[in-house]
């Protein structure tokens, strides 16, 4: 394995688990203040807020944190597996956004 490889996942895991932290702390803390363009006069449904965020990005933590560990075991996948976390990445981030609309007044 390349030092660029093992330099890679460990930078994909670590934001893999900062953004399972976050995740936590909107979906179990109930932290939804810390979720973009959150006002609490728009949203009328800060739990379900919380669980649908919360819980799109615990899953999109853990694929991108398995995705890290996929570099470290098979090296020759790096360009796959990046390509699959930053497909990863956005199909989530766009079920997080557009998800939260159905909690709006």
């Amino acid at each position: 394995m390349s030092k660029g490889s093992t330099l890679l996942s460990i930078i994909t895991a670590f934001f893999a688990v900062l953004m399972i932290f976050i995740a936590y702390l909107i979906k179990y803390k109930k932290k939804v203040d810390i979720i973009a363009g959150y006002d609490e006069q728009i949203y009328k449904d800060k739990d379900g807020l919380a669980n649908w965020v919360g819980g799109t990005l615990i899953i999109m933590g853990i694929l991108c944190f398995l995705f890290a560990i996929t570099v470290i075991i098979l090296p020759n996948y790096t360009t796959l597996m990046m390509a699959a976390y930053g497909i990863t990445v956005f199909v989530f981030g766009l079920i997080a956004a557009t998800g939260r609309n159905k909690y709006k007044l």
